[in-house]
């Protein structure tokens, strides 16, 4: 497995995304400018492509992705990786603002 060239930020935002013409949600539990793992009771397969879609206070913010990975706990598939292109300046603004929140946060203790 690749190293990752940017560091993932734990989170727990909603997402969801179209999985067979019905729409799964899922929690990501980290977060960098490149990519999110997912938690989720429904994995995408290996290698496809995705529209994620980020609640917003006003909007969903559509990210497009590509599933690098499918992890599996207890018999059952629960988290995925993906890695994201071209994702839009929201997303890396917001992105950024989880940044320094946890920052603050690690230098308040």
């Amino acid at each position: 497995m690749r190293k990752r060239s940017v560091k993932r930020i734990a989170t727990s935002l909603l997402v969801k995304f179209d999985n067979c013409d019905s729409i799964s949600y899922g929690i990501i539990t980290n977060i960098s400018e490149c990519g999110m793992c997912i938690k989720s009771g429904v994995c995408l397969p290996d290698d496809s492509s995705a529209v994620l879609l980020i609640p917003l206070k006003d909007e969903h913010l559509a990210v497009n992705a590509r599933v690098r990975w499918v992890k599996n706990s207890d018999e059952f598939y629960d988290s995925m990786g993906v890695e994201l292109y071209e994702p839009p300046e929201r997303y890396l603004q917001i992105v950024e603002n989880i940044k320094s929140v946890e920052s603050v946060a690690e230098t308040s203790f």
